[in-house]
């Protein structure tokens, strides 16, 4: 079987690692990078000995890498978490599917309650990071700039690790999610910065051109969403009202028009957030903004062997010969890897907040 990945066991290369007839990896904004590696079943003296392989049992290091171009990139790494077993009368046929993710789901293990006394987002979001046992991350942290005191709002922790950061990630307008390295295996990148709109395009998605890499593309547009948010609050300090209105999730760089350009007509939201200053309120309507932004969406599907690359969530892909309006650059909101013998199928969604 020539197969376009390798499964490494502990980030290692292992000979003796079975091979699986099938590998699924799903990436997407907001969520953990999940994995599924199918296998037959194979009966020999009585057992069913790939079920009780420790390579693939509960918490097993497992890294899926797949060849990029000339390079090599690592899709996920993490543990397994589930097994999900189908046992024919006779075997022929049998099937498991194990199941893992990213190192994401062991920061969502434990629910914890704290105060962080006085940091901003991003302090915090380091100190977390930094705190995680039995795992290194690099941390790549844009800086936030709300402070929070014990005298006013303080920055409270009531859920687990993930669930807080995610909860600061919305907050600001950011996006949070694990990389990783292509040398060491073991270095786990950990990203929580805006998305990455403004990126020079890591991939262009040709059609309708004499060099077309995909065949097709879906695209949907909907604009009934808020455009702007009014936001209230009162300082605790002061007694006085902080009010903002906010008419942009502050992501530029991908198209001319956005959303308030395209329907001019008012969208607009209200609510009133814990905050001290208006620099904080404005971020939270901008983090709660971005939620509602992406009104263009594009589902394509790629071969890698045609694409000649790789396709990550969270990066910039280029979209050509979709017609003026709708070609231009996009955010990658989630990518379904499909890889079995000899062929690698990527399900793509793309983003955007504008148009042409």
């Amino acid at each position: 079987m020539s197969f376009l990945a390798a499964i490494l066991p502990g980030g290692v290369a292992d000979p003796g690692m079975p091979v699986p007839i099938e590998i699924e990896v799903m990436e997407a904004v907001h969520q953990a990078t999940v994995y599924r590696l199918q296998y037959d079943l194979i009966l020999d003296a009585g057992d069913l000995p790939l079920l009780l392989e420790s390579r693939l049992a509960p918490e097993a290091d497992i890294a899926i890498q797949v060849p990029d171009g000339d390079d090599t990139v690592v899709l996920v790494k993490g543990p397994v978490t589930a097994q999900r077993i189908s046992v024919l009368h006779g075997v022929a046929g049998s099937r498991v599917d194990v199941l893992g993710a990213d190192y994401s789901v062991v920061m969502d293990r434990e629910n914890k309650a704290k105060i962080w006394p006085g940091p901003t987002d991003s302090s915090a979001v380091q100190a977390v990071l930094a705190a995680q046992s039995g795992m290194t991350l690099i941390p790549d942290v844009q800086a936030t700039s709300a402070q929070h005191t014990e005298d006013k709002h303080a920055l409270v922790q009531r859920e687990t690790d993930l669930q807080f950061i995610r909860r600061l990630a919305n907050r600001n307008g950011y996006w949070f999610w694990l990389s990783y390295e292509l040398g060491p295996l073991g270095a786990v990148n950990a990203h929580f910065k805006a998305p990455p709109a403004n990126e020079a395009p890591q991939v262009e998605l040709r059609l309708n051109v004499p060099d077309a890499n995909v065949e097709s593309v879906e695209i949907d547009w909907d604009v009934e969403r808020p455009a702007s948010l009014a936001l209230a609050q009162l300082d605790l300090g002061t007694r006085q009202a902080i009010e903002v209105t906010v008419d942009s999730s502050g992501v530029s760089g991908l198209a001319e028009n956005s959303l308030a350009d395209v329907a001019p007509a008012l969208r607009q939201s209200h609510f009133a957030v814990p905050v001290d200053d208006s620099g904080d309120l404005n971020a939270r309507g901008q983090g709660a903004l971005l939620y509602s932004d992406w009104f263009v969406q594009v589902r394509v599907s790629a071969n890698v062997s045609v694409l000649k690359k790789v396709v990550r969530a969270h990066s910039v892909v280029q979209l050509t010969g979709a017609g003026s309006r709708h070609s231009g650059k996009y955010l990658v909101w989630s990518v379904n890897h499909r890889i079995t013998d000899g062929e690698h199928i990527m399900d793509i969604e793309l983003v955007r907040n504008g148009w042409n």
